[in-house]
């Protein structure tokens, strides 16, 4: 009902997620497994939809921030391995071994905990350890970590099936990227020495995956480029991506106007001249960047028409004074392609002052989701075949 009520909507095309992660794994050997981050609903295209489509896709992993996303992702019969990537804590223990998940352990607490319930259950639970090479965010410190996970093989109903780190500027400090590379290499090795091999380790991010492929180990974690977006524009020449985000409105409201009127809240905006301004209703309730105020820009009719006065809680206003023919129920497409023409997220993140991260998963659940699915997966040719 949502859908046919709301003249704000946001279209997924599941077939460009598939399509960008076919171009990823054309660029891994074989044995290298992908976790597809399907977290904060999916970077904002839904997380259920984006997740069944990536594993039908050949991902062989599932990434998620916190158990309740784990939780509803075997809500809804996803069987796949999920990896939270937020910290385990204690009392999170019973809920990771219910519903088979594996936890990021970042201390000795947390894993104590998790070995207690194991036991209770009669089960034995794989587990990534989280490594600090230069984040500051979560993980045992590099420098700190071989001597602190080598006791850890006394918990006898957990196994440590991962090790990972998380690169903070993959897609801006290349030096910085491989000494943080250098400083899990050193990690690996200090356990190896101590014949404790773990199975998985996995270091890249969407940059990194393309940028540096070193940081590959045996599992990449991609997330921003599965949805078509880039982390860094020089990127753009080295992997071809598909957005598959289109948000899209309709002109409610229409209005000759002549100058010196003011425009929205504030009075940030008085016309110049006279014009027509529409009213669209969508606003910062809905994701849309209050920032956009006075900067954004929409398609009208194949036609840029620009944001004028401050974005409102539901609606925002656009001069469509150059739009030729521009009418009550228009087509608005906020973020995405009209006929040719586009406007990114990393176009909109410019003009807000922030990245497309956050362009997409601002997103509001209000907005309701159309997805157009695809009848089958979209190959790539392995490049690795190719040399």
């Amino acid at each position: 009902m949502a859908e046919l009520l709301r003249a704000t909507r946001v279209e997924i095309d599941l077939s460009a997620i598939q399509y960008n992660l076919a171009q990823l794994k054309a660029r891994l050997t074989p044995a290298t497994q992908c976790l597809a981050v399907v977290k904060a609903n999916g970077y904002g295209h839904g997380m259920v939809e984006v997740a069944r489509a990536v594993l039908a896709a050949g991902a062989d992993w599932l990434g998620v921030a916190s158990i309740v996303e784990a939780v509803a992702l075997r809500q809804h019969d996803i069987d796949a391995p999920i990896l939270v990537h937020g910290a385990a804590l204690p009392e999170d223990a019973e809920a990771l071994v219910e519903f088979g998940l594996r936890a990021t352990i970042c201390d000795e607490s947390a894993l104590a905990a998790l070995d207690r319930a194991s036991a209770a259950a009669q089960v034995t639970v794989p587990v990534h350890v989280k490594l600090d090479t230069g984040m500051g965010r979560l993980g045992l410190w590099h420098e700190e970590a071989a001597a602190t996970i080598l006791p850890w093989t006394r918990y006898k109903h957990v196994v440590l099936e991962g090790l990972y780190t998380h690169l903070a500027c993959a897609d801006e400090d290349a030096e910085a990227t491989r000494e943080q590379l250098a400083a899990f290499a050193c990690v690996v090795e200090k356990l190896e020495a101590a014949h404790l091999a773990i199975p998985l380790k996995h270091t890249a991010n969407s940059a990194a995956a393309v940028a540096f492929p070193d940081s590959h180990w045996n599992l990449v974690r991609p997330g921003l480029m599965l949805y078509g977006l880039y982390p860094n524009e020089t990127l753009r020449h080295r992997i071809p991506l598909r957005p598959a985000l289109t948000w899209k409105s309709r002109i409610t409201f229409l209005k000759q106007v002549p100058a010196g009127r003011a425009i929205s809240y504030g009075r940030t905006h008085i016309t110049k001249a006279a014009t027509a301004i529409a009213t669209i209703p969508v606003g910062y309730a809905d994701g849309y960047s209050r920032h956009l105020s006075n900067r954004g820009v929409v398609l009208v009719r194949n036609t840029a028409a620009p944001v004028v006065g401050r974005v409102c809680m539901d609606h925002l206003m656009i001069d469509v004074g150059r739009v030729s023919g521009a009418a009550v129920g228009d087509e608005v497409v906020l973020l995405g392609a009209q006929d040719g023409v586009a406007i990114t997220a990393e176009e909109l993140a410019t003009l807000a002052g922030t990245i497309p991260y956050e362009i997409v998963t601002a997103i509001a659940g209000r907005v309701p989701r159309l997805y157009h699915r695809p009848s089958v997966p979209m190959p790539a040719e392995p490049l690795h075949a190719k040399t």
